[in-house]
């Protein structure tokens, strides 16, 4: 009965320990991992400890157990890589910021389009309800009679999309053109009920908008003008 009671007495120091050491890890998958381990040393802990097993904590310990194995599986599965058709995929591989998870949800809000004309998806100075991400071919950008053209491969209307403005540009894509376009509002909603999605979002169209102006002294006017009018 003391080796019970000692080796009991110990155990719950270990489930404690590995409890303890879990919350020392930033990666979801190990510190969930540490708990289950600990869970499960809790469970002897609540059998073998007491002369009566304690049901009630070998229950909820079960349980946490369960919860925690069903958000590795949750992490895993928001990690794998999953099908694309090619332009999903070259979308996919330029938003760098977003996991395979978030994407999913992105990819379901938007629709894919290709112009078969040339084709103003913005308008200088007109309402915008929409963000778009441009694949493949240059973009031409008018503002106030002046031209510029900028490789492709970015978003367009981020600057009214985030500042909640009109459009501080004309922008011109050619017959072809494949692009991707998302109903501001919802999108917005969908960012706001998704704040990981929209925290990577954000990063994204910083980035690219920091490499379209690194790109073309014109489009650098052309934001800090929009940013001047917002303010």
């Amino acid at each position: 009965m003391f080796d019970k009671l000692l080796i009991s007495d110990n155990i719950v120091h270990v489930g404690a320990l590995l409890y303890l050491a879990g919350f020392l890890f930033r990666n979801q998958l190990a510190l969930r991992g540490l708990i289950i381990v600990g869970d499960i040393v809790y469970v002897l802990y609540f059998y073998f400890a007491p002369e009566v097993p304690l049901w009630g904590g070998i229950f909820w310990s079960a349980m946490f157990m369960l919860v925690n194995a069903g958000m590795i599986l949750a992490i895993l599965s928001d990690r794998m890589h999953f099908r694309l058709s090619r332009t999903e995929k070259r979308l996919f591989d330029l938003l760098k910021e977003v996991s395979p998870g978030q994407f999913r949800k992105l990819l379901a809000a938007a629709r894919e389009q290709i112009a078969v004309s040339h084709l103003a998806i913005t308008v200088e100075d007109k309402p915008l309800d929409e963000l778009y991400f441009v694949l493949e071919r240059e973009i031409e950008i008018e503002k106030k009679g002046n031209r510029a053209v900028i490789p492709s491969d970015t978003f367009i209307g981020e600057i009214a999309f985030l500042l909640s403005q009109p459009a501080s540009a004309t922008v011109t894509i050619a017959p072809g053109t494949p692009y991707f376009v998302w109903n501001a509002r919802e999108l917005k909603a969908l960012m706001e009920a998704k704040p990981d999605l929209g925290t990577a979002l954000n990063l994204a169209m910083n980035r690219k908008m920091a490499q379209k102006i690194a790109a073309s002294g014109f489009l650098g006017e052309v934001t800090k003008a929009a940013v001047k009018k917002a303010g």
